[in-house]
């Protein structure tokens, strides 16, 4: 039954297809924050060991994008138009896991703007993994399956849109194991000898690590419009010897209490203007 849902949700995205084929040794990053806990208040990295899987936002209510993934919801919606219905009645352990292709080949994860730190899923996911652009939330009309990636990465190639925005959207169907799936977790350098690292190890997986986000609020002043000038001035809250980097936002919200939707915010300003490969 589950390999039926899964392998119907991704036939009727090949029908739906249009692209040609394009050679590349492609692979499927995850981004997300490292340092963040589950709703029932476990590090997520914790929980992620003690599950050994990646679970969607249906099952864990948690998202670094938008919560509507419930019956009804926009998330359940759009799926729904998407693989036509395959997952309507299906266990919600089949439903996809959300990532990008980083055929841009970007050291710091396809799509950045959901954290600082990826997983980098191995080369066979591929086969069971659909594709869009632009993101879902744009309700895009544009869909591929691996064999057909070639007019997504035309359209991506050609887009004018924000850096952040500039990923193809990546759904893993199926059940996603840490063991069997996952090559490598990317780490950013200022999670080193942490507790984020510790947890990383428990998974079993290599861990490796980028050249690192940090931000200066001298440079984050002369983008005021980018998300605004209000963040900026929360930012200096946050910043220390006058810089901002992933672990100090994780700090904001995991012990001091500020606003995560805030922190999100400054985290764009981060993910945009604080890393030399973006």
């Amino acid at each position: 039954m589950s390999d039926k849902v899964v392998e119907q949700a991704i036939d009727n995205v090949r029908k739906k297809s249009k692209g040609s084929f394009t050679p590349g040794n492609y692979r499927i990053t995850i981004n997300f924050h490292p340092d963040r806990y589950t709703t029932t208040g476990i590090p997520l990295l914790l929980a992620i060991a003690q599950d050994g899987c990646l679970k969607s936002q249906f099952e864990t209510a948690t998202s670094n994008g938008g919560l509507s993934a419930y019956k009804g919801g926009e998330r359940w919606l759009w799926e729904q138009k998407a693989f036509d219905g395959a997952y309507n009645n299906a266990d919600n352990r089949l439903r996809p896991k959300y990532g990008a292709l980083n055929f841009r080949e970007y050291q710091t994860g396809a799509s950045c703007r959901f954290g600082s730190a990826y997983f980098e899923l191995k080369p066979q996911v591929l086969e069971r993994t659909t594709f869009c652009y632009p993101d879902s939330y744009f309700t895009p009309e544009d869909f591929a399956v691996c064999s057909q990636l070639g007019s997504l990465i035309d359209k991506a190639n050609a887009s004018n849109d924000d850096l952040l925005d500039d990923y193809i959207e990546a759904h893993i169907h199926g059940v996603l194991s840490v063991k069997d799936d996952i090559e490598c977790l990317v780490l950013d350098p200022c999670y080193h000898s942490s507790v984020v690292e510790e947890h990383a190890l428990k998974l079993g997986v290599p861990v490796k690590w980028h050249k690192g986000y940090e931000l200066s609020l001298e440079s984050m002043s002369l983008y005021p419009d980018y998300r605004g000038q209000r963040f900026i001035e929360l930012a200096k809250e946050i910043a220390q010897n006058g810089f901002i980097n992933p672990r100090l936002l994780g700090i904001a919200i995991t012990r001091q209490g500020y606003d995560e939707q805030d922190i999100k915010k400054i985290w764009h300003y981060l993910a945009r203007f604080g890393y030399s490969s973006i």
